[in-house]
């Protein structure tokens, strides 16, 4: 338990830090980086605990919604640098899952 805490928060640490240097690749790497290391986390049994709890239900929609967040951004972001548009389509996305 002790190690998976050690690696989420070294997950978070390298998050946080190429936010705060602001450099997209970097944050690019970072993302991957946190996401890899959380989805080893994400065993069967650390699932089944969370379905038999009302919390973790609840958790688990918000993981469900975070990474189906992030696929859509991948997906509606388009290669042109049209940053306002992506987020245009991304902020819908977004919108629509709320209702």
């Amino acid at each position: 338990m002790r190690c998976r805490m050690v690696a989420l928060i070294d997950a978070a640490s390298l998050l946080r830090d190429s936010v705060a240097s602001n450099e997209p690749l970097q944050q690019a790497s970072a993302i991957a980086e946190a996401i890899e290391q959380l989805s080893d986390q994400l065993t069967p049994a650390v699932i089944r605990a969370a379905r038999s709890d009302a919390k973790g239900r609840t958790d688990l929609d918000r993981i469900e919604y975070a990474l189906g967040t992030i696929g859509k951004a991948l997906i509606l972001t388009d290669y042109t640098i049209d940053e306002e548009k992506d987020m245009d389509k991304l902020q819908a996305f977004r919108e629509s899952q709320q209702s």
